[in-house]
C-alpha cells in the first residue's frame, strides 16, 4: 500500500516536473518567436528608414539646385521628423509583458503607417521640386535666348517702322534699328544661340543670321567682317563681327534686326542694357 503511494507521488513528480520543462520550452519557443518578430520588424523600419533618408537627401540636392537657379530667398519646405516609435528590442512596452497580442500589432501596425506616410510625403516633394526645377531651367534657358543686350557700341540713329529711305528718298518699312559707329567697332551676340547664315545679301552687304531658339533670331548686317561661320554656337557676349559699310550704306553703322516666328518686331523692346 505505501508502496503504491510513493509510486503515485513519483509519478506526479515526473508529471509536474515535465509539465514544467514543457513549459519553459514553450516560454523560450515564444520568445524565441517574439525575437525573431522583432528582428524583421526592425529590419523592415530600418529599410524604411534607409528609403526615407535617401528621399530627403534628394530634396537637399533639388532644393540647392534650385537655389542656384533661381536665387530662392525661402527655402523649401522641409518634413518634420520627429522620434519614430521603432521595435527595437530594449524599448519596453508600458504596459511590459502584460501587453495584449493585438493591442501590440496595432501599435506596430500605426508605426508602419507612419514611416510610409513620411515616405510618400518626401517622394511627393521630390516630384514637385524636380518640376519646378524643369520650369526654372526652362525659363533659364529662354532668358539666355533672348537678345537682351546693345549689339554694338554707338548711337542709335535710325529706329522701326516707317521711315524715308535715304537712298531713294521714298517711305519704306524699316525693319530693324541702325547704329552708327566707326568701322572696326566690335559686334556681339545679345543672347546665345547658332550662327545660322554668314553671307553677302544684296543690299545688306555682309550678314550674319543667329538662331536663338524659341523662335527668335538676329541679323547684323552691313558688316566689315565677321567672326563667325555657319554652324558655330555663341554665347550671350561673343564677338561675331565688326561694324562696316558693306552693301547700300551711307556710312559706317550696324543694321541690326529682331525676327519673332519670322515677323520682324522692334529690337528696342528687347534691349535692357
Amino acid at each position: 500500500m505505501i508502496g503504491s503511494s510513493v509510486l503515485a507521488v513519483g509519478l506526479v513528480l515526473v508529471s509536474v516536473a515535465g509539465l514544467r520543462g514543457w513549459l519553459q520550452g514553450r516560454q523560450v519557443r515564444q520568445g524565441e518567436d517574439r525575437s525573431a518578430e522583432l528582428r524583421l520588424q526592425v529590419q523592415k523600419t530600418e529599410e524604411k528608414m534607409a528609403a526615407l533618408a535617401q528621399r530627403l537627401e534628394q530634396v537637399d540636392a533639388l532644393e540647392e539646385r534650385l537655389r542656384e537657379l533661381a536665387q530662392l530667398s525661402d527655402p523649401a519646405r522641409r518634413i518634420a521628423i520627429g522620434p519614430v516609435d521603432g521595435p527595437e528590442a530594449d524599448q519596453e512596452s508600458p504596459w511590459g509583458d502584460r501587453e495584449h497580442p493585438l493591442l501590440r500589432q496595432a501599435r506596430e501596425h500605426l508605426m508602419v503607417e507612419r514611416m510610409d506616410g513620411l515616405l510618400d510625403e518626401a517622394n511627393h516633394q521630390v516630384e514637385q521640386l524636380e518640376s519646378l526645377a524643369r520650369h526654372f531651367e526652362a525659363m533659364q534657358a529662354r532668358l539666355a535666348s533672348t537678345p537682351a543686350l546693345r549689339p554694338t557700341k554707338g548711337w542709335l540713329t535710325s529706329r522701326f517702322g516707317p521711315r524715308r529711305d535715304p537712298m531713294t528718298g521714298r517711305n519704306a518699312m524699316h525693319r530693324g534699328i541702325d547704329f552708327a559707329a566707326s568701322i572696326g567697332t566690335p559686334i556681339i551676340s545679345p543672347a546665345d544661340g547658332s550662327v545660322v547664315k554668314v553671307e553677302e545679301q544684296k543690299g545688306y552687304g555682309l550678314v550674319v543670321m543667329v538662331d536663338h531658339g524659341f523662335g527668335m533670331m538676329t541679323k547684323y548686317a552691313h558688316l566689315a567682317d565677321a567672326a563667325v561661320r555657319a554652324g558655330d554656337t555663341v554665347r550671350r557676349g561673343d564677338r561675331i563681327g565688326s561694324v562696316g559699310m558693306s552693301g547700300r550704306s551711307t556710312g559706317p553703322h550696324l543694321h541690326y534686326e529682331v525676327l519673332v516666328d519670322g515677323v520682324a518686331a522692334d529690337p528696342e523692346y528687347f534691349i535692357l542694357d
